[in-house]
């Protein structure tokens, strides 16, 4: 297949007729490129920001900068003029793009002079620091700088190598199985370059009073390379050698030899220690190795920790215990921050303008994301019991708690709030929903409507809500504090104007009904929202929502159909079955369509009465004729879609006490037709979409997301399971495969959250490590047991028989779905892997990345000799030793409590999002989409820059700007512009949402095609490799996507000449296209072509003419005899056929010549007295020698009627890498444009 192209990974497809540089120049943005002039004769540097960015973020550049990192304490000045932080560098007044700042040295405060310390240690440690905040192991790791290598590959052109070169698929298996142990490309580098042994808080801190009035601020204790320990002050004016040791304390600057002092402490050291100024240059040149994207810490997003690590080893670090003091200073007091003013004064900022939204974006992402972090920690303790409850005397599902200034409770039902609809059960879901109800809330956006910082946590088993706390809430009563809903759950129930004011702007958005509810007294009324939501009034005079669980109706089809036990399923386990605002949204735009559509046709037929009428007339009309004309001409267009009116009651179907009207029951119609619409018609298209491959996941993850997007909720997994299995389409399999697989993964989740609920910390590990050998080891040991299971925990009770038990019951119970019998072992026992990977994400699991012994025959083999007998005492010591590494190798069963690294918290955010740079985004694609190329770069770059702006480099909103935007660089030939967009793409994907996330991988996919297209096609390799394990990682082999990245190597391999491999690939390609759409469709039709090309070059024309044969066949049954297809795989056929007879003669030709040597050979050997033999023999020899003519004469003949086997091949690759004319090109299309024309024909 050496005319085709790697296909493309991606939907966005953009034409290739327009001019990049004219692209690039109508989209670009206006830099500034900055001239900083440094201090003391340091030089100049250039620094390139926008014009909207503040100047503390050139401040920022500046700091992290290799030419300038010594630098932290300073100010800059235009024109003698100090500039303030917080305003844009493009109001600085007189500012111009090429215009310079002079870099001022500033005096240190503590806090200065402890941020400077912080970042010569953030310098020190590398790009791979250890956080101690972190809350698991290796946050936001990104692996690409060491899948590609340090050294950059030279563009080459394929067409020189005249063999093939040595690639990272050369010795590659393809019947391997993955390896957990690879999980970590080799060669990943975690320890920087040493420059000094320590660096501590000297134990003369803090400086004493009457020295504080001198300016010292704190002193520090360093140990260099040279092993010299030196005492060093800083002071308000910079860093010097003290002479102090530890036994007498003189923070004076030394006046030896060795008196060094400077405002950097970086060029102090540098001064002390020639060790350390040779390797901090060896340190800055091993950061600057590493992508920028890749050393940046990720502060507006939550960091991506890797399921399966390879933890480096601890370090001593005196100053690691000190980190607190470093970053928050003596009292914490930087740490204590009013959460909710805070987040509430940044929804209150101007929001006039463009820039002023953008401003007040970026800082209400940055507030919560500092509020999730601080939350998950406050959460982690609370379920530790590090915190005291505020009401200890109650029962512990009840406790309540305040840390940070945030309010953290449990997701039980304590209060017996949810009795009525499930208890525990209830409660667990409706803190989930009340977060969906704040995000929704937020992203409504009503002035004067405020909602409470809201993180959900799950962390061993407890799931803790953090809200920030309403002002006066515990200084006055609650039910005195509700002005909005019902106060205690029914007997009273209260509408304030103002409030119900507000809130029906925000209904008006979400398209929520007004409406009439009781109270206990049988008094009417009016609410927008639910009459479990609450209004409050903080202390603050800001208006409150809380209990925002039930912002969207109950699924009435699912509460009347599935919930009650019938048919051997029991009872569901809760009533709190709502649906989704995505499916709310999809029903309100789906009967808005039809009612445009009825209206347009009410329209068109009283036109057409009024023509039949006979009220038009042929003499000259007037303008508001003609106007009103055309108006009848385009019905569509005269229908004002304000007046469409449709709102969901949120108390509909809940048993909320209210008077029966022709209202009410109007309105609990529209909600059961929206809950009639998500059974018959979302579920149906969104399979539908499964089998035309408009989304294909790859993963339990991807498939939630898919179904999220539609308004699908999750307990419709069994049903999805049910209708994938009787549409029997082979393009559902995986579909089918998938859901069952999901339902399993979140049995699993359910059952390991029940057994870690209140267990000690020290049984954790071996809590999860028994169960994982339960339902994946039990093939190695079929009977584990707990090692602490004489503690009597119940976990200890679990084996592999009452785990599948338990996981079918819950399978049951909550998707209402019987899996097959055997479904859970053979599942563990064909894709461990892919299992283990699902259970440890959504547990929170970090298991070490090693080899784990799932089968007992892959067991090391353990030695029986006894080994010889060393006498003296080291003999005895060696002797047991042995036996020591002999019975190390034994393992009682898989997973053992020592690979269980850690649990981390599972946390859900209401994350904010930018209004303008999503709208921003989707008007670009829809621009593009429409084929106005220029006009849609333009939006996309705008919308970059407010992503960046909004969200930050790394954050996964960000990530899908750099990858659309690389894309459409790729296929303007801009090569360069769209690798450094794909690269940035990679890396923010690898660190915010997994190194082996789905879209992690299919920015690997695309990165590689990249690079093939730029030259660069070893490297490209290296990233497909990369992709493709973690592919079988995440999946197992054989889903219907990874035809295309197989087909995709295949053809990189072909274009280095690397034949035999190549094949090895397409014919995986052409197995798992078969798998997916069975032997009879269209596209292994294609399949064949392709590889009857590949063996053609391989030289194996005997098997390329089958599988052209194979593809005519399949192209003239299919298409007819006319499809270009058919044409073209006829003309093929008929030339590897003569290629194979020429082939087939100069084989015979050659046989013979060599036969005729060697019988010349012994013919020359022969004695005299034998010629009656040699007359034989010679006759032999003629007659072979005439058959050999016969041979030459009938190739030539061949070579003059158009055969190929002749050529040389370079001269072959260019016939094949040629299409001829007419040819319609479909091997450069994509699978999935190649199946949907197939589905259509």
């Amino acid at each position: 297949m050496a005319d085709q192209t790697p296909e493309q990974t991606v939907p966005e497809m953009v034409n290739a007729e327009q001019d990049a540089q004219a692209i690039e120049e109508a989209g670009a943005e206006e830099f500034y490129q900055i001239t900083i002039n440094l201090p003391s004769k340091g030089g100049k540097v250039q620094v390139i920001a926008s014009p909207r960015e503040a100047i503390h973020d050139v401040r920022q550049s500046i700091v992290e900068s290799t030419e300038t990192c010594i630098h932290s304490c300073f100010s800059l000045a235009f024109n003698g003029t100090k500039l303030n932080d917080f305003m844009e560098l493009g109001d600085v007044e007189g500012i111009t793009p090429d215009s310079e700042l002079d870099l001022i040295l500033n005096n240190y405060t503590e806090r200065e002079a402890r941020i400077h310390v912080n970042r010569l240690r953030d310098l020190l440690a590398g790009p791979s620091k250890l956080n101690v905040n972190a809350v698991g192991i290796d946050p936001a790791m990104s692996f690409l700088s060491t899948v590609a290598g340090h050294v950059e590959e030279v563009p080459v052109d394929n067409s020189t190598y005249e063999t093939a070169p040595t690639t990272v698929f050369s010795k590659y298996d393809l019947n391997s199985s993955p390896s957990l142990s690879n999980f970590v490309p080799k060669g990943l580098e975690r320890t920087p370059v040493q420059c000094v042994k320590s660096i501590a808080l000297s134990g003369w801190n803090p400086p004493p009073h009457h020295l504080r009035l001198r300016g010292d601020l704190m002193y520090l204790i360093v140990t260099t390379l040279e092993g010299e320990t030196v005492q060093i002050t800083s002071t308000a004016t910079g860093f010097h050698v003290n002479k102090s040791t530890s036994n007498l304390f003189d923070p004076s600057p030394r006046n030896d030899a060795k008196a060094a002092s400077d405002h950097s402490l970086i060029v102090l050291l540098e001064k002390v220690s020639p060790l350390f100024a040779t390797n901090f240059k060896k340190l800055q040149e091993f950061i600057t190795r590493h992508h920028m994207l890749e050393v940046l810490p990720v502060t507006t997003a939550q960091p991506a920790y890797p399921w399966a690590i390879q933890p480096a080893p601890h370090t001593f670090d005196p100053t690691r215990p000190s980190e607190a003091y470093l970053n928050y200073g003596t009292d914490s007091v930087d740490s204590l921050r009013d959460w909710n003013d805070e987040l509430q004064s940044h929804r209150e900022l101007p929001r006039s303008n463009l820039q002023e939204r953008v401003m007040r974006d970026r800082f209400l992402n940055k507030i919560n994301a500092d509020f999730a972090e601080a939350a998950v920690r406050g959460a982690m303790d609370v379920v530790n019991g590090n915190v005291v409850a505020l009401n200890p005397l109650e029962a512990e599902e009840s406790h309540m708690y305040v840390y940070n200034n945030i309010f953290f409770s449990k997701g039980f039902d304590g209060r017996n709030t949810f009795e009525k609809l499930g208890g525990d059960d209830a409660a667990h879901v409706a803190t989930g929903k009340d977060l969906e109800g704040v995000r929704t809330l937020n992203g409504v956006d009503v002035e004067g409507l405020y909602t409470l910082g809201t993180v959900v946590v799950d962390y061993k088993g407890v799931r803790v809500v953090a809200q920030s706390i309403v002002p006066g809430i515990f200084r006055q009563q609650e039910e005195s504090s509700i002005v909005y809903g019902s106060v205690d759950n029914g007997p009273v129930v209260k509408s304030d104007e103002k409030f119900h004011e507000i809130l029906g702007n925000a209904a008006k958005a979400l398209h929520m009904a007004e409406h009439s509810v009781e109270d206990g007294e049988g008094k009417s009324t009016k609410l927008w929202t639910s009459y479990d939501t609450k209004g409050l009034m903080g202390a603050d005079g800001r208006r409150y929502l809380l209990d925002l669980y039930r912002l969207n109706p109950v699924d009435i089809e699912f509460l009347e159909n599935d919930v009650a036990a019938k048919d051997g399923m029991p009872e569901y386990p809760h009533k709190l079955a709502l649906m989704r605002p995505e499916l709310m949204l999809l029903y309100w735009e789906h009967k808005l369509r039809n009612w445009v559509q009825e209206r347009a046709q009410e329209i068109q037929k009283r036109a057409e009465e009024k023509k039949a009428a006979g009220e038009t007339e042929t003499e000259a009309k007037s303008d508001e004729t003609k106007e009103e004309e055309a108006k009848e001409a385009n019905p569509e267009d005269d229908v004002n879609v304000l007046d469409f009116d449709l709102s969901f009651n949120v108390d509909a179907f809940t048993g909320v006490p209210s008077a029966a009207s022709d209202e009410k029951t109007s309105q609990e119609n529209t909600v059961r037709e929206a809950s009639k619409f998500l059974r018959e018609n979302v579920i149906s298209v969104l399979l539908q979409d499964f089998m035309a491959y408009v989304v294909s996941p790859i993963d339990g993850g991807a498939l939630t997301k898919a179904m999220h997007r539609r308004g699908v909720n999750m307990r419709y997994l069994g049903r999805i399971a049910n209708l994938a299995q009787e549409s029997k389409e082979l393009a559902l399999n995986h579909i089918h495969f998938l859901a069952m697989q999901e339902m399993v993964v979140r049995s699993i989740k359910r059952i390991i959250r029940k057994a870690l609920r209140g267990l000690p910390t020290t049984h954790v590990p071996d809590c999860v490590a028994h169960i994982l050998n339960c339902l994946l080891g039990h093939e190695y040991n079929a009977k584990p047991v707990a090692t602490l299971a004489e503690d009597g925990h119940n976990y200890a009770a679990f084996t592999p028989e009452s785990l599948r038990e338990n996981i079918q019951a819950e399978v049951l119970l909550r998707y209402r779905f019987q899996l097959p019998d055997g479904f859970i072992k053979d599942l563990a026992k064909e894709k461990k892997l892919p299992l283990l990977r699902e259970v440890c994400i959504r547990s929170g699991i970090q298991v070490e990345a090693r080899d784990y012994i799932f089968v007992a025959s892959a067991e090391p083999v353990e030695t029986t000799e006894t080994p010889a007998p060393v006498s003296g005492k080291k003999g005895a010591k060696a002797d047991k030793n042995v036996r020591k590494a002999v019975k190390a190798k034994k393992r009682p069963s898989t997973f053992e409590p020592n690979d269980i690294l850690t649990l981390l918290p599972l946390v859900k955010q209401a994350a904010t999002r930018s209004v303008y740079a999503d709208e921003a985004f989707e008007a670009g694609k829809t621009s593009l989409a429409q084929g106005h190329r220029q006009l849609g770069l333009e939006l996309l770059l705008e919308s970059l820059a407010l992503h960046e702006q909004t969200y930050g480099f790394l954050h996964p909103e960000t990530a899908r700007c750099y990858q659309a935007l690389a894309m459409i660089y790729y296929h303007s030939d801009d090569k360069d512009v769209a690798l450094e967009f794909q690269r940035k793409a990679v890396i923010v994907a690898e660190r915010t949402m997994g190194v082996d996330s789905p879209e992690a991988l299919h920015n690997y996919l695309n990165l590689g095609l990249f690079e093939h297209a730029a030259g660069r096609t070893l490297t490209a390799l290296k990233y497909l490799k990369h992709a493709i394990q973690y592919w079988e990682l995440i999946y197992g082999k054989g889903h219907p996507d990874s035809a295309t990245a197989d087909n995709n190597v295949a053809v990189m391999l072909q274009s280095l000449r690397d034949f035999e491999n190549s094949c090895a690939f397409f014919e995986r390609a052409k197995q798992t296209q078969e798998q997916a759409h069975g032997k009879d469709h269209v596209i292994l039709a294609n399949c064949h072509h392709v590889l009857a090309k590949a063996y053609a070059l391989k030289g194996d024309f005997a098997t390329a003419v089958k599988e052209e044969q194979l593809a005519y066949d399949m192209y003239l049954a299919k298409a007819g005899t006319e499809d270009v297809r058919t044409k073209e795989a006829e003309m093929w056929l008929a030339e590897l056929k003569n290629t194979l007879e020429y082939t087939s003669n100069q084989a015979l030709y050659e046989k013979a010549a060599a036969e005729q040597e060697k019988f010349l050979r012994e013919h020359q050997h022969q004695q005299q007295g034998k010629a009656a033999t040699s007359l034989s023999a010679a006759a032999a020899a003629a007659s072979k020698a005439a058959l050999a003519e016969a041979a030459i004469r009938a190739a030539n003949a061949d070579a003059q009627v158009g055969t190929k086997g002749h050529l040389s091949l370079n001269e072959l690759m260019d016939f094949i890498n040629s299409q001829p004319q007419g040819s319609s090109g479909k091997s450069k299309k994509s699978k999935s444009t190649a199946s949907k024309r197939a589905n259509k024909k």
